[in-house]
């Protein structure tokens, strides 16, 4: 049977401590600043966020591709500005997409081919 040295415990002990002061960075004027994670499900013909409401702020899209062709993930704003834009994912994949949104809505979609218009797009409402 192993036995753990005292090192490794107090390291493991320490890990989700330090998961989460990397999700809280400190912001300019001492503030603690969060991310909201938004899981979100990629696959023929569908893009489901996991949330559909977030507070206003940073914003980290955890993009999984469930589907078989490649799809990406493409956040605008309700003028049509694309305040995002995640790379390519292929079949089995994820990726991480990083977004400061202020108040209001904005569009999900995926811009690869004609996939958006097949029905892979989504709302999402930043709010305070």
């Amino acid at each position: 049977m192993r036995s753990w040295s005292p090192a490794v415990a107090v390291l493991a002990a320490a890990l989700p401590f330090a998961a989460q002061a990397a999700a809280a960075a400190p912001a300019p004027g001492g503030q603690l600043q969060r991310s909201t994670a938004v899981g979100v499900s990629a696959r023929e013909f569908r893009l489901t966020p996991y949330r559909t409401r977030v507070p206003a702020g940073e914003v980290r899209f955890n993009l999984t591709n469930f589907g078989e062709d490649a799809h990406d993930l493409v956040v605008r704003s309700a003028s049509g500005r694309v305040v995002g834009r995640s790379a390519e994912v292929r079949a089995g994949s994820r990726t991480v997409l990083r977004v400061r949104l202020r108040r209001g809505s904005f569009r999900l979609s995926c811009d690869v081919a004609d996939h958006a218009r097949r029905g892979m797009r989504a709302t999402l409402k930043a709010v305070r």
